[in-house]
């Protein structure tokens, strides 16, 4: 996961959760003063640190900050051991290496994503629906230091990112009853709606 506007509040949330035992954050940029009004958990005094060794001081004995991008090249190995991972990365290539670990490794993960005042996330595993069967294979579009975003509206994707965990968690033996669809929530109705995905199954996986 990245560790911005919408990953720093999934590892808030996420140190809440007792059968955590390591959060491992995973991002290569610095804090940058444009980054203060929307990720205020970052102070003037952090700019020009690194955000995963920043993000690691919030509980240093749980949280494994690691510099760097996740890359094709790279993934398999900085994922190794994690269980399930929460994409807050900004970045479409980064998005689609965390798809092929997530084939090979048979784990899932959650895609999450915000831009202006929109947002959206998904719970996504092997044989289930996969950012392929969501998207195609698109490119990358604006990304958010481009274009724009709205705190309120990433702080509801971690928010709403969370929710897909919780209800992974509860069903974990169980894919009947993991979260389905794309939601996507509209800064402009202030309201989440769901793309219905119950009938997909991926035809995407390796091996």
């Amino acid at each position: 996961m990245g560790s911005g506007a919408i990953g720093s509040p999934l590892v808030i949330q996420l140190l809440d959760e007792p059968d955590i035992e390591e959060i491992r954050v995973i991002d290569p940029d610095r804090v940058e003063l444009s980054n203060l009004p929307r990720q205020p958990w970052f102070t003037p005094s952090d700019i020009g640190k690194f955000k995963a060794q920043v993000v690691r001081n919030y509980e240093p004995g749980r949280i494994n900050g690691v510099v760097g991008a996740i890359t094709a090249d790279n993934a398999q190995d900085l994922l190794r051991d994690v269980d399930l991972v929460f994409d807050g990365s900004d970045n479409w290539a980064a998005r689609e290496a965390i798809q092929q670990w997530a084939f090979v490794s048979l784990r899932p993960w959650i895609f999450s994503s915000a831009l202006r005042l929109e947002g959206m996330s998904a719970f996504l595993a092997p044989q289930f629906t996969c950012l392929f069967c969501l998207f195609g294979n698109l490119q990358q579009g604006p990304r958010c230091f481009e274009a724009g975003v709205m705190g309120t509206v990433t702080l509801a994707v971690a928010g709403q990112a969370m929710m897909l965990f919780h209800q992974y968690r509860d069903h974990q033996n169980d894919s009947h009853g993991w979260p389905q669809g794309l939601f996507l929530i509209d800064g402009h109705d202030a309201r989440v709606r769901r793309i219905g995905m119950s009938s997909v199954r991926c035809g995407h996986g390796v091996g």
